[in-house]
């Protein structure tokens, strides 16, 4: 296997899909957005959810050679962080959202109540129809997708922070304590289609592949 071939042409793609991302979003390099129109904005989701996942395979695969020593635990600081959205970037996530042990309940709709028909009814607001126009709050959005971009610009960097994380996970003695090593969840990655309708999406299926090819045993 070929891994530096597999990588740089996995990595190239991955940099075209982002490439054109930015411009149909309109984020350049370093800069945010704050509304996007609703079918923009749910565009540039389907393309950035597997472009993460397929950016995190290929960081398993960088990694697969790099071994590291657990770092002792730090004090926690006498003062709280304050948290807030801000405008650091957050640094990229390793590890894929696990999948919840219960499925959420879903709502069924509508209202118990008793109507009387004697004219003096309640009456309900009309609420404005949603159109595919409407503005919404892209954030967050441009947030990952900078963070996508720093995190695509030094795959090695990322790789090393994978490597430690792992080795810290590993070391925790206690079973309850100990949180998943494996950087992928089991099952489909994030954002998988099985009808592949993007270019991304065939990335997508090509990293998962070598990624589970590196972390299948000897």
């Amino acid at each position: 296997m070929d891994w530096a071939l597999a990588m740089k042409r996995n990595r190239d793609d991955l940099v075209r899909a982002l490439t054109a991302l930015f411009v149909t979003v309109g984020v350049a390099s370093g800069a945010l957005v704050s509304t996007l129109p609703r079918h923009i904005y749910r565009a540039a989701w389907a393309v950035l959810r597997p472009a993460e996942a397929a950016l995190r395979r290929l960081i398993v695969v960088e990694a697969r050679e790099i071994t590291v020593a657990a770092r002792p635990k730090r004090a926690a600081p006498d003062v709280a962080i304050p948290r807030g959205a801000g405008t650091k970037l957050p640094a990229f996530r390793l590890f894929d959202p696990r999948k919840p042990l219960v499925p959420a309940k879903r709502y069924a709709g509508g209202r118990a109540g008793i109507w009387f028909f004697d004219g003096d009814d309640p009456v309900r607001p009309v609420k404005n129809p949603v159109t595919d126009d409407d503005p919404i709050d892209a954030g967050r959005l441009a947030r990952r997708l900078l963070t996508l971009q720093r995190a695509l610009d030094d795959i090695p960097a990322q790789a090393r922070r994978l490597a430690r994380l792992r080795a810290s996970r590993s070391a925790k003695a206690e079973p309850v304590q100990q949180r998943a090593v494996n950087p992928m969840r089991p099952g489909r990655p994030p954002g998988f289609r099985a009808r592949r309708r993007h270019p991304v999406d065939h990335v997508l299926a090509e990293c998962h592949a070598l990624a589970l090819l590196t972390l299948a045993p000897p």
